[in-house]
Formats: structure tokens, sequence, C-alpha cells
């Protein structure tokens, strides 16, 4: 080390370490440990563990123990971000855009996929962050012999093919109530806007998100169900599905329904809050204890001295459809209820109100005070302002794209039947570490 050369704190405590240890073996007038534990010595006088001192001693001399390499402070280890820069409209564009792949009947590799959805400006990451968006949003790879082909979950396309199938012979679709839920913050405003850098162009707006409401409506091609929206300030500041729950939402449902003027359909998703089910069957995850009062329950003869897995055999044996409450709710009062299937958000009409109403909230939120309050008012403002003809365009163009998707589904159906494979390749081969495997239960 040259003359003159600073230490840092680092080099500096390793020297504090080094004459501690030193004044204590003087002190001992011995050693304090054996002159042939050198790495043990070594650790002792440095402060520091005995697998660091070999980890070190192996990186400078080598296997050998005589070579003089250049030790260097190891790369730090970076945890990859989890992807989460693209909402439902993204993953549903992100969805057709493989469709169209099978459709010109070409093979969708992940590196195919990756060039081709940059260049479509529907993705900015690298292979691996594709990756996890297609397992996000219900894809896997499955590979049979030396084949390869990039699949939706089994269980996602069963309950679009449900949906659509239900959906493409309604008739009047007037008579279709769409509903959902939302949030808006107190500091929701325009956040861009031009300027020339002078006061006289400059707004101040609001820091931070603020105070969160949480909304439930429901609309048709008519317009919002008169009297039928649920606002009310959040009390955390995580997730708004995390503030709703069943009860709420269950009592919000039967006083909608009761505004209802004549037997409709009822678009909801499968939120938590809306599968609330009836007799609940257990799972493998459960207890024993709680898997044997479930079916003492059932009417099964069962006792403490059965194992597990003769408990989940019987279990099996049990399984029947689910029962929601919301469905026994809309029975009570003549409705039906159509379930739209995870990840296809673009089915629910009610959505496009939501950008439209935020939007007006956010344009008309420029000065304080910014809170709750005053955000409710914004929200019925906008709400007001949602005419008829609004509802009924954007019915009409879910109802298009249901029509469109039942058509392109019987046509992938075809085409899969054909046996469109991905062969294994260099082309393929970066998909040979993406593991997606259907996850399955049993029970479910």
């Amino acid at each position: 080390m040259p003359k003159g050369t600073v230490l840092k704190v680092q080099s500096r405590q390793v020297v504090r370490h080094l004459q501690d240890y030193f004044e204590k073996e003087f002190r001992n007038g011995a050693p304090l440990l054996p002159m042939s534990q050198v790495r043990n010595r070594v650790a002792a006088a440095l402060g520091i563990s005995v697998a660091t001192v070999t980890k070190i001693a192996k990186e400078a001399y080598g296997s050998s123990g005589i070579e003089q390499n250049k030790v260097s402070t190891p790369k730090k280890k970076r945890q990859p971000c989890k992807v989460t820069c693209f909402d439902d409209f993204d993953a549903d564009a992100i969805r057709r855009h493989i469709y169209e792949y099978y459709k010109r009947k070409e093979i969708p590799t992940l590196r195919r996929l990756v060039i081709s959805l940059r260049n479509s400006g529907l993705i900015r990451g690298q292979k691996s962050s594709l990756g996890n968006v297609l397992r996000q949003i219900g894809f896997y790879f499955k590979k049979s012999d030396k084949r390869k082909i990039l699949l939706e979950r089994h269980d996602i396309a069963l309950a679009r093919c449900d949906f659509l199938r239900k959906a493409k012979q309604i008739e009047d679709w007037s008579n279709v109530v769409f509903t959902d839920e939302t949030w808006l913050n107190a500091n929701h405003s325009i956040s861009k806007s031009w300027t020339d850098d002078t006061a006289a162009s400059t707004s101040a707006g609001p820091i931070g998100k603020g105070e969160r409401l949480i909304i439930c409506h429901a609309g048709t091609a008519k317009g919002f169900v008169a009297d039928a929206l649920l606002a009310f300030k959040s009390k955390k500041s995580g997730d708004y599905h995390e503030e709703m729950n069943a009860e709420i939402y269950e009592n919000w449902f039967r006083e909608m329904l009761m505004l209802l003027e004549e037997p409709s359909i009822i678009f909801i998703d499968n939120a938590p809050y809306h599968s609330r089910q009836i007799n609940k069957m257990p799972t493998q995850a459960n207890t024993k204890h709680e898997i044997i009062n479930w079916l003492r329950d059932n009417g099964e003869d069962v006792n403490n001295s059965f194992l597990k897995a003769e408990l989940i055999r019987v279990l099996k044996s049990k399984r029947r459809p689910k029962r929601y409450v919301v469905d026994e709710i809309e029975a009570e009062y003549g409705h039906t209820v159509i379930r739209i299937p995870p990840y296809h958000c673009q089915y629910n009409a009610i959505e496009l109100i939501w950008a439209q109403i935020k939007g007006k909230a956010a344009r008309n939120n420029t000065t304080p005070p910014f809170t709750a309050n005053k955000m409710m008012q914004l929200l019925n403002n906008a709400c007001n302002e949602v005419t008829p003809e609004n509802w009924a365009s954007v019915v009409e163009r879910t109802r298009k794209i249901i029509m469109s998707d039942w058509d392109r589904d019987v046509t992938i159906d075809s085409i899969k039947e054909q046996e469109l494979i991905i062969h294994v390749t260099e082309d393929s081969s970066d998909e040979s570490s993406v593991n997606y495997e259907e996850e399955s239960d049993a029970l479910k």
C-alpha cells in the first residue's frame, strides 16, 4: 500500500481489531491460539468468521495454495423486481397478441413474443419479465417429448368458455347489469399539464395520495342503476380489495337487486367477496379436526382414527358444485348471475365508465382542500355526467368483444386440434428453464 493512502472506515476497523488482538497476546505472554491454527488466528484477530477467511484464501491462492490472484469485492446480489407495471387491460392486450400467433398458425416462443410485444409497445422488459407476466395472466409452457406449446391454464380457458357460451345466448343486452368496485384517492388529479415554468402557468397540485374512497356501482345500457352508488372512506392505505368484504358487498348487492325493475342478467367478477361459499368444503390445507367436523355435519360417519389421506378420499366423494351466497340472493329476486373469468376485465363494460369518471374527477380536483369529502362530491358529479349514450356505447363495445372472442376461441381450438407444436430448437430453447405448471387442487 503506497504511503499517504487514506484508510477508509472498514480498513481502520481492521487495524483496531488487530491491535486489540495483539495486545491481548502481549498481556497473555503467549499466543491465544496455537500457531498451527493459522486461519483460526486470522479470524480471531480480525473479528470475522473462519468461513470468510477460507473463502478469501481460496480466491487469493486458488486450489493449489500458491497462486497470486487479485482479491475483489463480491458483487451485490440484487433481487429481481416483480413486474407490476401492467393492469388488466394490458394483460388482455398481451393475451390477444398471443392469440394472433395461433390464428396465423405461427409459433409463439418467448423469444419471438418479447420482440413482437416490444414492437407493439405492450412491454419494455426482458424475457424473464415477460415469462413472469405470462404466468401471472394464466399461461404456461407445456412440454411433451420433443414438443412444447404455449398454453393457457385450463381453468382460465374453461371459465372463459363457460362465460362466452352463456353471454352469446343473451338476446336483450339492455337488461345486462354490469357491477364492479374501484377506488378514488382524495389527491387524484391531473399529473401533467402544459406549462412555461412560470408561476402563472403552474398550479400547486396535491402531494401524496390522500384519503381513499371505496366505490361500488352498477349500470346497464340505459345508464347507472338509480341510487345504487356505494362509496365510503377507506381505513387502510393498501389494496382496496382488503377494505371491501363479503358482508358489505352482499348487503349492497341485495339492495341493488331490489332497485331493478325487471329480471336481469348480472355480470360480476370473481373477487373473493363476490364468491363466499355456502357450506364451503374444506381442502387439504385444513386440519384433520376441521375436515372431520365438516364431514360429520354433512352426514359422514368419521372419527379421529381416520388418517388425513382417508379423510381426503371421503371429501372427494362428497365433491359437488360450489354454491355462492350471491347466487342465492339473485335467485331470491329472480335474476341471473354470470361470472366474468379471471383476467378478463374487458368483458365488464363498467370498467370503461370508471375510466371516464376518474378522468372527470381528476380534471376538477385542481384546488385545495384535497379531502375525501370533496372527492365524494366530485364522484357524484362525475357519475351524474355519465349519459345513457355513454353507457349504451360501452355496452355495445363489450358485446362485440365477447362475440368476437367466442369466434376466436372456436378458431384457435380448431388450430390446436391440428396439433400446432413448438419444436425444441434454438429458437425455443429459452423457455426450457421456465416452468409454468398448471396448479391443481383435487378438491376444487
